[in-house]
């Protein structure tokens, strides 16, 4: 008898619900797990591409990938360019060769999910670019920047990408802080129309968007990046809060949560942030994804 994750006419919840008793500690542990970075996976040669040992080492450590970081990212941070990143038939070979050493070296073949930054378009080479958020958000026009996401998406949806990762959710408060063009701008009304926007967009493709950085990270200290926001309650909600809201009214189906903290408590561990405010608050009911711990 065919056990029931493999039965493709069971819903999701029923399948998961089997396969989870299965899986060990270390396994469970490694479908949440978002530590490797994609770039950093492989080599590329000419038409040669090869995985990277530390990919391999992580598959084998943890019995399996959740997800992928980054696969295709290209820029000066991730070192890749067109001598040594994915373009054409080359980012196809590398996302199959990945798949497929990860399926077969998971016990119950669980497929690796991929997610990808979308700062102001696909971040791959030949990807399709929108003007960074400050120039998005000075043309006043929300229905122009879905339009554009809206081409993002059914690029990464064509690369096998699962989740977009969109900063949408930082207010500017200080024009010292370094990544200000991330943000719409310093109205939290636009802000939130715009963050509607870029969901809307990406999820018309088919692809799910993770709405970043929940929450607070614009209010730099100083115009630090990742200091604490010296905010009250009244702040939050008033200025912080809206664009948080119109993306999940939006369809966002994931919140990744800011490096900074609020009152001393950072915010991907603020139980009252993410539960009290952001689930029962707003009514978010998807995935929280944390930074990185290194």
């Amino acid at each position: 008898m065919k056990e029931k994750f493999k039965d493709s006419a069971l819903s999701p919840k029923e399948r998961a619900e089997d396969l989870l008793p299965r899986l060990t500690l270390r396994e469970k542990v490694g479908q949440v797990n978002q530590k490797l970075y994609g770039f950093q996976s492989y080599t590329c040669n000419g038409e040669h591409v090869e995985l990277a040992d530390s990919f391999k080492e992580e598959v084998e450590k943890w019995g399996g990938l959740g997800v992928l970081y980054g696969l295709y990212r290209a820029d000066p941070w991730a070192n890749k360019d067109y001598t040594t990143g994915l373009t054409g038939m080359n980012a196809i070979r590398a996302y199959n060769l990945a798949q497929h050493y990860v399926l077969e070296h998971s016990r119950f073949g669980i497929p690796m999910l991929m997610s990808s930054e979308c700062p102001h378009g696909h971040q791959a080479l030949d990807g399709y670019l929108l003007p960074v958020n400050l120039g998005m958000g000075a043309a006043w026009n929300p229905k122009l920047v879905e339009e554009g996401f809206k081409v993002v998406g059914e690029q990464q949806k064509e690369m096998g990408v699962d989740f977009a990762l969109v900063s949408m959710l930082d207010i500017l408060r200080d024009p010292r802080w370094g990544r200000s063009e991330e943000c719409y701008g310093e109205d939290p009304y636009l802000c939130g129309q715009n963050a509607a926007a870029a969901v809307k967009g990406c999820a018309s493709a088919g692809l799910e968007v993770v709405a970043k950085h929940f929450c607070a990270q614009g209010e730099t200290t100083g115009g630090v990046n990742a200091s604490a926001a010296r905010i009250g309650e009244r702040e939050l909600r008033e200025i912080h809060l809206p664009a948080m809201k119109e993306a999940v009214k939006a369809g966002a189906t994931g919140v990744m949560a800011a490096y900074n903290e609020i009152d001393g408590v950072p915010c991907h561990a603020n139980e009252w942030l993410l539960k009290d405010v952001l689930r029962e608050g707003l009514g978010f009911d998807g995935i929280v994804m944390a930074r990185r711990s290194d």
